[in-house]
């Protein structure tokens, strides 16, 4: 395949030498033009129950409360970090800093156990009643198994 050169007249712009064309653009279908109505494209309508959270996992308000009181904990931590470092006393005061070390820590070890304990429990919680409705009642296989057992009928055999 040979390169494309300046020196070859028919890569030139505004050449009308020969019949080979730099692309076949003129070959291509032309789209047709239509028109784009934005109103008619709606989002799908959530069911109740149906919230998530910015990561996809289904939430509820005493989620969201104790997710709240989480980001307070963890910003408040932060803004105690930060008035410890730009007040120039404080920064100097041992005993302060040792304070807001303290409070700091404190304030992570109880986000992190609302988070482990509180939050997973009742995301958990959630999830299972959400599966519970999605899907037909697994009990009716365990029920039937269960009495299949009852009437002393063997796996594999023929029941008739």
């Amino acid at each position: 395949m040979s390169q494309r050169s300046y020196g070859n007249d028919r890569y030139r712009k505004g050449a009308k030498i020969g019949s080979t064309r730099k692309s076949a653009a003129g070959a291509k279908p032309v789209r047709k033009q239509g028109t784009v109505d934005a109103g008619t494209v709606s989002k799908p309508k959530k069911k109740p129950g149906q919230d998530k959270d910015w990561s996809g996992l289904p939430t509820s308000p005493e989620i969201k409360k104790w997710r709240r009181v989480w980001w307070v904990l963890l910003l408040g931590g932060l803004a105690l970090i930060g008035i410890g470092w730009a007040v120039p006393a404080l920064r100097e005061n041992m005993a302060v800093q040792r304070v807001i070390a303290t409070a700091v820590l404190g304030f992570s070890l109880v986000a992190v156990s609302i988070d482990i304990f509180v939050i997973r429990k009742l995301r958990k919680k959630l999830i299972e009643a959400q599966g519970a409705k999605k899907r037909p009642s697994k009990d009716a296989g365990v029920k039937a198994a269960e009495k299949d057992k009852a009437e002393g009928a063997r796996p594999g055999k023929d029941r008739s």
